[in-house]
């Protein structure tokens, strides 16, 4: 999913659960249910990454990737300034914290057994579809994320 699906996610755990435990406990749950709902995300092709453990770094993936975190960047912002709850940047973190433990992908880290094994599971568990199906469930889940969060 896109990040804002997790971002939006981890703010409304954290509303209706502020309590650390529960925030890491549901947060990372949730990451990996709403993985699992059939979605299209990137440019990365996950068949062959699943098949060979490769990724194809493009200029055009890591455009994508920028702009996407950018734009996230400017949601968090707004969430922090509307609610003004630490806990809810947490949470958020901890609905990123997959997404940014692939960037060990990058590294010698990406070599390590626990971690290839990992990353094969995040990979397993999501499901592409058409660009259009896939921008399509995200906006609904995004509608339904926001509000539960307003």
């Amino acid at each position: 999913m896109f990040y804002i699906i997790h971002v939006l996610a981890g703010a409304a755990i954290a509303k209706f659960f502020p309590n650390i435990l529960l925030i890491i406990i549901l947060g990372l749950i949730s990451r990996f249910l709403i993985d699992a709902i059939p979605h299209r995300d990137s440019l990365i092709d996950r068949d062959s990454f699943k098949k060979f453990y490769k990724v194809k770094i493009t200029k055009k993936a890591v455009l994508f990737e920028s702009i996407e975190a950018l734009i996230n960047l400017l949601i968090i912002f707004y969430i922090w300034i509307y609610f003004k709850n630490l806990l809810m940047l947490f949470a958020i973190f901890i609905s990123l914290l997959p997404d940014i433990i692939k960037i060990g992908y990058l590294t010698r880290l990406k070599d390590n057994e626990f971690f290839k094994k990992y990353m094969l599971f995040h990979s397993r568990i999501q499901k592409d579809v058409s660009w259009s199906l896939g921008i399509l469930i995200q906006l609904i889940v995004a509608i339904i994320l926001i509000k539960i969060l307003f």
